[in-house]
């Protein structure tokens, strides 16, 4: 049951981030109860993140095995060669639970196909990170969808990463300054966001401005032709070919040895196609980035981690503060320009 206000000894433990983002948001992470599938790279950036945040709860589903390659990236697990072969969580969980007692951790180790839909129904929200391939993202969101439960799927590829999300519908208020034309409720901001309420607030001479988000599901997400709508022409001669290349390996099969590189011709030729159903310029399929992502697909760099992880516990948070919106519903990595473009698909 949510309380109403934080304890003192909260207070104190919490004081840098209600200073940051304010005591409602702070009490309504203590009062979220949140789902992570799989430990990756990026989960254990999440993970680290959000259980430092407050949470009420975290419950992490994974039931893989220590490999050699986990060492590095994935910091909760000890610098120990004899664990390879044991399962993830019974290594990492105690050293997650060391970042703050007053989180409530929880684990699961079956497998997740084998969790029924009611399993999920007990979180305020799920994210999932590296699932093994895009029919199992589509399930995951059929069940989430079903349940009305908010989905973020993340992953990373060497240098290159994604973020994208149902969120089904989310309100965010915040204070605008007043604009040169007054603000209209029904106003279209983007093809999903909406303003649903306009509020003038004569001591600080501004808008409480309330913005209503519609998601897609992600099936919807993964098979958009809207990119091309959302770019000018300046914009589509600067597109990286990090986006097409991405989307590409959602419908491609994950290799079993991960530190073979994918076969460069199928991935450019691939790609290209891909460029064609998203209705952009297949010269942006360059052979730098093709001979990139065919060397790191699927691999996962600490670094790349650290940023795509923390922009992606960043926007939890900000999901459950309601005071902005949160990423609406793509938002792609490219490690080699510094760019995180956020498209609404």
């Amino acid at each position: 049951m949510e309380q109403e206000s934080l304890t003192a000894d909260e207070i104190a433990l919490y004081d840098r981030q209600i200073r940051l983002w304010g005591m409602g948001t702070q009490l309504r992470l203590r009062s979220a109860k949140v789902l992570v599938i799989n430990l990756s790279a990026v989960g254990t950036e999440v993970v680290k993140n959000l259980v430092l945040g407050g949470l009420n709860s975290l419950e992490i589903l994974d039931s893989s095995k220590v490999k050699e390659e986990d060492f590095s990236a994935q910091f909760f697990l000890p610098n120990d060669d004899s664990i390879v072969g044991d399962l993830k969580l019974l290594h990492a969980l105690p050293q997650i639970q060391e970042l703050n007692n007053r989180v409530t951790i929880t684990s699961n180790t079956r497998p997740l196909n084998e969790n029924e839909g009611s399993y999920f129904k007990k979180f305020d929200l799920v994210i999932a990170t590296e699932l093994s391939s895009k029919s199992e993202i589509l399930w995951l969101n059929g069940i989430t969808r079903e349940s009305n439960i908010p989905l973020y799927v993340s992953g990373l590829h060497g240098m290159f990463g994604y973020i994208i999300n149902d969120l089904i519908r989310h309100e965010s208020e915040a204070e605008r300054e007043i604009g040169n034309q007054p603000r209209v409720v029904g106003t279209s901001i983007s093809g999903n966001k909406t303003i649903i309420g306009v509020q003038y607030n004569k001591l600080t001479n501004k808008e409480l401005v309330k913005v209503e988000d519609v998601y897609s599901q992600l099936d919807n997400v993964l098979s958009s032709k809207k990119v091309s709508s959302q770019l000018n022409k300046r914009q589509m001669r600067r597109l990286s070919a990090s986006l097409p290349l991405i989307f590409t390996l959602f419908d491609w099969q994950r290799p079993t040895d991960i530190e073979a590189d994918l076969d460069n011709s199928k991935l450019k030729a691939a790609a290209i196609n891909m460029c064609q159903h998203l209705n952009i310029p297949s010269t942006v399929i360059t052979d730098e980035y093709v001979e990139l992502v065919c060397k790191q697909a699927f691999t996962e760099f600490s670094p790349t981690a650290a940023i795509l992880g923390g922009c992606l516990a960043q926007d939890v948070i900000q999901f459950l503060s309601k005071k902005e919106s949160p990423i609406n519903n793509c938002l792609i990595l490219d490690g080699i320009r510094s760019e995180m473009p956020i498209y609404s698909l």
